[in-house]
């Protein structure tokens, strides 16, 4: 073989090896779950084992297979938790509130398609450069409506002694921006399109936010450790919540409750999830499958419905839906996922960190699932790179072993 042809041949076989390696990754075929076993309990061996990247000072998790609660455990560096420790959830709670909205709009009172200032008298929407009637229930519950502001709390306290209304948050908002594009048109997650709904609720129901989803939501399901007003309900044991610095603190005061003020234990969570699965007091089957529609769009790709955001990406094989939650009340991070298809899903819980348990629930849906993203792409580079390297030196030995014995033959033949 000439030396122009051997480089070739060389060149290709490294090509091949790197595109069947870069493929693999990227199709997810030759990455590796942080569990090599099928068993919740493996799964949660793994996650105990996994590589701690930050401070935890509690956590909760359960795994839900075919709709019932498979396996469950509990960490704490103080004070033990359990299935009834009451946990904030921070953005789970607008998945819970969805249901409340849902029900208002199945019992006639609402309309999904109805511009929502109609349903509003102590607060409307600023004066924008888009028409306000645009911004519909629809929109709001799915991300939709160009609303996009931060949440302004400096001088917001939902549930300071002296008790503030979400009008108060609401009134801050002025301005031409205030719907920042054309409603309808992309997605843009929105905390404030979320107080703009507790504002609905207690409107169209005449009742506190709080006081609507106990009778509406929480009673019906038997929710008993759930609560959107933690300072009433001192029959319930709060875990420990920590700050930024890693330090016991109180729950943060400024947080609109539709959008992030749940106060709930993962055993209330998991009769939430079941919900989803089966036969329920509070909304019918038709109101579940209008909530898990696909409503808003990334690439072409769905990422939320009416509540609860989209996971599976464009994996035809599951339909994971759920919530994550970071920050907010207390540093922390939760996330809350189930496959509508195998009925399998996670909750799980972490006080004190703000990233791991999104992680964690991305590994537990490539272990569940086979989806890919960048948490278990990012985990498994290592083990790419000594793929990759391993494949090269084959190569390069092999050339190299095959030379050899080309010239020995050579030399054989010669003498």
């Amino acid at each position: 073989m000439s030396k122009l042809k051997t480089i070739g041949v060389i060149t290709l076989l490294i090509l091949a090896w790197t595109v069947f390696v870069v493929m693999g990754f990227i199709k997810g075929y030759l990455l590796r779950s942080i569990s090599s076993d099928d068993s919740p309990e493996a799964f949660i061996e793994a996650v105990k084992a996994y590589p701690e990247k930050e401070f935890v000072g509690s956590q909760a998790i359960v795994l839900i297979e075919d709709g019932k609660v498979a396996a469950k455990d509990f960490y704490s560096l103080d004070e033990v938790v359990d299935s009834q420790t009451v946990f904030p959830v921070a953005s789970i709670s607008k998945w819970v509130t969805a249901w409340g909205v849902m029900k208002l709009v199945q019992d006639g009172k609402l309309e999904l398609d109805a511009a929502v200032d109609q349903y509003l008298n102590k607060w409307h929407l600023p004066k924008s450069n888009y028409e306000n009637n645009k911004v519909t229930i629809r929109r709001l519950l799915s991300h939709s409506s160009g609303i996009i502001c931060d949440i302004e709390t400096d001088q917001f306290n939902p549930q300071a002694k002296e008790v503030q209304q979400i009008t108060d948050l609401l009134t801050r908002y002025k301005g031409d921006d205030f719907i920042y594009f054309e409603p309808g048109s992309q997605y843009a997650y929105s905390n404030i399109g979320y107080a703009i709904l507790q504002l609905v609720i207690e409107e169209v129901s005449q009742q506190s936010f709080a006081d609507y989803m106990e009778q509406t939501v929480f009673e019906p399901l038997q929710m008993t450790h759930s609560t959107f007003s933690i300072d009433d309900r001192s029959d319930l044991k709060l875990a420990q919540l920590y700050d930024e610095n890693h330090q016991l603190t109180k729950p943060h005061r400024d947080v609109p409750l539709a959008a992030g003020g749940l106060f709930t234990s993962v055993e209330d969570l998991s009769t939430f999830i079941q919900a989803h699965l089966e036969t329920n007091p509070v909304l019918s089957q038709e109101t579940l499958d209008l909530m898990l529609a696909p409503q808003t769009y990334i690439h072409n790709i769905a990422v939320y419905g009416l509540g609860p955001d989209f996971y599976s990406q464009s994996d035809k094989a599951s339909k994971i839906i759920g919530h994550d939650g970071v920050g907010g009340i207390a540093a922390l991070n939760t996330a809350a996922r189930i496959d509508m298809k195998s009925h399998d899903g996670i909750i799980l819980i972490r006080m004190g960190s703000f990233y791991t348990a999104s992680e964690l629930a991305d590994e537990w849906m490539f272990w569940k699932a086979g989806i890919t993203d960048r948490v278990v792409m990012e985990r498994n580079m290592p083990f790419l790179a000594i793929l990759l390297g391993v494949g090269y030196l084959i190569i390069g030995i092999s050339f190299f072993l095959i030379k050899k014995n080309t010239n020995k033959r050579k030399q054989s033949s010669q003498g």
